[in-house]
């Protein structure tokens, strides 16, 4: 029986030895491959980097507002911002933090709009009324923001093109919500020159039609094949001028390019070259991962602050985790506070480049 026991521990002594070279083996063999993406010849600086008009910013969970990026600037709201829209005339932000969609001020003056959902929620509470969390735009005057009512119901995946859908306005001096459109089955929507809206909404096909509500009534602009409609096609009565605003993904997948940021790739030294206007302001070394070769930064809310010159670029590499402010013309980098994030909303005004569809009006 001893004698048994002993070959019995001799060998579970045996096979964890294998198993413990094996491991050893393994995390050898993962890290001599696992090579960091870095940011090359890494060397931030400092300066001054004040910009003509103020701007909406955080840094963590404190929203401020400012000419420049100063941890040490009054904080307006405090929360997880997951959402955000500039107002036109860049006085006011709307943002949904803490479970609401609320307008800031420059002089933190604020005021909750309504609490908000998400069509992405899982599990849907079915039947249940909510605030779309996402989708809502200004006026063009910035006296009014507009969002959509919906209801919960089972359906596969979101119910991004919901039967449930009303659109309802908030009066900024009155701080009252209305009904405007019931159904508003759209996900994108734009205003006209006057009061009319219009907005996508798709048909028994599948296909998105474009439509027009004029306060009292509902008709169809050119047809669920068009692809492009000229604005003024849109009104046989006055010539159109349409007005939406932005969101960050269509910042970042058209606005960026406009303005001349470019990735470049060098494929002699295996980089990727961050470039402003032509010049190269950081370069990036390829990386190694289980999941394969990849390079490190992020475009998706990379932004320029007002008037262009000083880019804030999400850099999340082996040798830097953070955000960095770079200036378009020394080609000079500094950081900034971790998890900095500035806002900054386009519109159709400020950015007269986009394309009207079947689908709605979008950046281009």
């Amino acid at each position: 029986m001893i004698k048994a026991r002993r070959r019995i521990a001799t060998t579970l002594a045996f096979l964890f030895l294998i198993l413990l070279v094996f491991i050893v083996y393994i995390l050898h063999a993962w890290n001599s491959k696992n090579v960091a993406s870095e940011i090359a010849d890494f060397h931030p600086t400092s300066f001054e980097a004040k910009v003509d008009s103020p701007f909406f910013y955080s840094i963590g969970k404190d929203l401020k507002n400012g000419v420049e990026i100063n941890p040490q600037a009054s904080t307006l709201m405090r929360g997880d911002i997951l959402n955000f829209l500039v107002s036109p005339d860049n006085s006011m932000i709307a943002v949904v933090a803490n479970g609401s969609l609320t307008i800031v001020g420059r002089r933190k003056a604020f005021r909750e709009v309504a609490q908000v959902d998400s069509i992405y929620r899982e599990p849907k509470p079915i039947g249940r009324s909510f605030f779309r969390d996402d989708e809502f735009q200004w006026a063009r005057d910035s006296k009014s923001l507009y969002l959509t009512k919906d209801e919960y119901y089972e359906s596969k995946g979101s119910q991004l093109f919901s039967n449930n859908g009303e659109l309802w306005r908030f009066d900024i001096e009155t701080g009252k919500l209305e009904l405007i459109l019931n159904p508003f089955p759209a996900e994108n929507y734009f205003f006209g020159l006057h009061s009319g809206i219009y907005f996508s909404a798709p048909t028994e096909t599948g296909d998105l039609q474009l439509r027009y509500f004029d306060g009292k009534h509902t008709v169809d602009i050119g047809t669920p094949q068009s692809t492009a409609i000229p604005p003024d096609a849109l009104s046989s009565e006055f010539i159109e001028s349409p007005f939406r605003s932005f969101d960050i993904t269509e910042y970042e997948q058209k606005v960026l390019g406009r303005k001349g940021v470019w990735i470049d790739f060098d494929q002699s030294n295996h980089r990727r070259k961050i470039q402003i206007k032509a010049d190269t302001m950081i370069a990036i070394t390829e990386g190694n991962s289980i999941k394969g070769h990849y390079y490190c930064g992020e475009m998706l809310r990379s932004v320029f602050l007002p008037g262009d010159r000083y880019f804030l670029f999400n850099a999340y590499c082996g040798n830097f985790k953070g955000q960095l402010l770079i200036d378009s013309v020394t080609q000079r980098y500094k950081q900034v506070p971790t998890d900095t994030r500035v806002y900054l909303t386009l519109n159709t005004e400020s950015f007269p480049n986009y394309n009207i569809s079947g689908g709605g009006l979008d950046a281009q």
